[in-house]
């Protein structure tokens, strides 16, 4: 699959379903229902990311997203709301890079109170489904800091093999993140 088609594939609205999830491709207006999950600092508590500061600066932040590719066009992006599907609360964030090597890297936020439900193993799987199937990833990677036990069991409940470890990766919040790289392969 060539870049500008992965492109043409971003650019359309594709939502996802699970069992009990809805994802929903990432627009400008879902800042107005995911600011007060985003906000606690519990979720960057193993990142060097803060807290939105604003609503409007996330709206900002979730318009730049929704383009679907970055500035520089080497990268296609792809984030989806997470909502429960018989109701009304959002769950959380899931967020894909694709690189131009077919190549794509996962991040999720999933709010504090829905952690220990399963959303997070169901969110991150249909989301890995559609990049390995829709999008012809070869790979998915995720980078985790090595305190964050439970995104280490996610990843490794997800299928995910430690494929590196840099110490000393990062430093914020005052001390040094030791980081493991997780990887993915499509089967």
């Amino acid at each position: 699959m060539t870049v500008r088609s992965v492109y043409r594939l971003c650019m359309q609205s594709v939502y996802l379903k699970t069992e009990r999830l809805m994802l929903e491709p990432l627009k400008e207006q879902h800042a107005d229902f995911l600011f007060d999950g985003l906000s606690d600092p519990a979720l960057y508590q193993y990142i060097p990311q803060e807290p939105p500061v604003d609503n409007e600066h996330l709206k900002e932040r979730f318009m730049r997203l929704a383009l679907g590719t970055a500035p520089y066009g080497n990268e296609q992006w792809l984030n989806w709301a997470v909502k429960e599907k018989y109701g009304d609360d959002y769950v959380g964030l899931i967020e894909a890079t694709i690189n131009i090597e077919q190549g794509a890297h996962i991040a999720y936020f999933i709010f504090q109170r829905f952690w220990q439900c399963g959303y997070a193993t169901e969110a991150c799987s249909r989301a890995i489904e559609q990049l390995f199937g829709e999008y012809g990833c070869l790979s998915v990677r995720a980078e985790v800091d090595s305190r964050n036990q439970a995104s280490m069991r996610l990843l490794k409940k997800l299928g995910f093999r430690e494929i590196g470890f840099i110490k000393d990766a990062d430093t914020f919040k005052g001390s040094s993140s030791d980081e493991y790289l997780f990887e993915l392969r499509a089967v």
